[in-house]
């Protein structure tokens, strides 16, 4: 449940801030009552709510509604050529996985995320689709640049 998930989050970073439901409530200007809600998992914040709460512990709004770590192994994961899970560089010290070759952006790896879900669930036709992609994006990787 993604709102359970937001909650536990966010009175996670409240407490290891020593805060009051109260005390963030009023920081981001909420009433304590729905910020009890949220926490509770019962709702969920919109985004814009989401950002004032973030704001209020100095934290990223990525970081507040990232997934966790056990909920992404719960899910099939892209992996590198020695088979760890790229992934895991979100969530790991960038030391380990340069060591092993393995480092890649948080926007290279969402949009390894984003291909790996699309061939799971893909279609014939998608398949199809983006092998053609594929093909025309390596094709042009080693073309000869232009007026050579």
């Amino acid at each position: 449940m993604p709102g359970v998930e937001i909650g536990r989050r966010l009175s996670a970073q409240r407490a290891l801030r020593g805060l009051a439901q109260a005390a963030l409530a009023r920081r981001a200007g909420l009433d304590p009552s729905y910020l009890s809600r949220i926490e509770n998992g019962r709702i969920q914040p919109t985004v814009r709510t989401a950002a004032r709460l973030a704001a209020a512990l100095d934290v990223s709004l990525e970081e507040l509604l990232a997934e966790s770590p056990a909920a992404r192994r719960d899910r099939p994961c892209p992996v590198n050529p020695s088979g760890r899970c790229l992934l895991d560089a979100l969530d790991a010290n960038p030391t380990p996985a340069s060591a092993h070759g393995d480092t890649m952006t948080p926007r290279q790896l969402r949009l390894l995320r984003q291909v790996t879900a699309l061939l799971q669930r893909g279609s014939p036709e998608l398949l199809r689709s983006l092998e053609v992609l594929v093909r025309q994006l390596r094709r042009a990787e080693t073309a000869p640049p232009h007026g050579s």
